[in-house]
């Protein structure tokens, strides 16, 4: 584990939080982890008890009160804080929102997902989807295609098909090819 991407990424978690983290991160291999640092991107963990109002300005400033959704989301990534905030650290969790973060960075603070067409053109006829929540709209069809390709980010307790690289190659070529070029240019860089 590169401490140095972690300790910048994660900077305010507990050793063993941290840790959870990064064994799901080093998925995204380091490219996109650089990037994401690079783009100040942050992890927090919340405490026990502690609610994403509590820890997110943005979201008090705004009066999103995510905490009293009958099902409080288990990880939310704030764009204009670029900063993932997590109460669980499941794979499925952590992967998703980081692919929230990679969307981000690579839109300059906007979701890239929203405004590239070539995304947006993969989107619009699609009648498959990698899972149901996918289908909800372009940032989660990009965090969910993205969560695919680093593959084995998945829950056994999901009720969700398995978010697999190859089950996104064969279902969504468009949108696989999409991620392995961004994959290929964090590679790159």
């Amino acid at each position: 584990m590169n401490s140095t991407i972690f300790s910048a990424l994660v900077p305010n978690a507990q050793a063993a939080a941290r840790e959870s983290i990064a064994e799901t991160l080093l998925k995204f291999h380091e490219g996109a982890l650089r990037f994401a640092v690079d783009g100040g991107v942050k992890v927090h963990v919340l405490e026990p008890h502690q609610t994403y109002a509590s820890a997110s300005r943005e979201l008090a400033k705004l009066h999103i009160d995510v905490d009293a959704w009958s099902s409080p989301p288990s990880g939310l990534f704030v764009v204009a804080e670029k900063t993932v905030y997590l109460s669980s650290l499941s794979p499925m969790t952590v992967s998703h929102e980081f692919g929230h973060a990679l969307d981000c960075i690579l839109g300059g603070g906007v979701y890239r997902s929203g405004i590239h067409p070539e995304i947006r053109a993969a989107f619009a006829p699609a009648r498959s989807f990698i899972t149901p929540y996918a289908a909800s709209g372009l940032d989660e069809y990009f965090a969910e295609s993205t969560r695919a390709y680093v593959d084995s980010c998945n829950d056994p307790a999901s009720a969700w098909p398995e978010a697999t690289c190859e089950r996104l190659r064969k279902l969504d070529p468009a949108m696989f090819a999409i991620i392995e070029h961004i994959f290929a240019i964090f590679s790159s860089g």
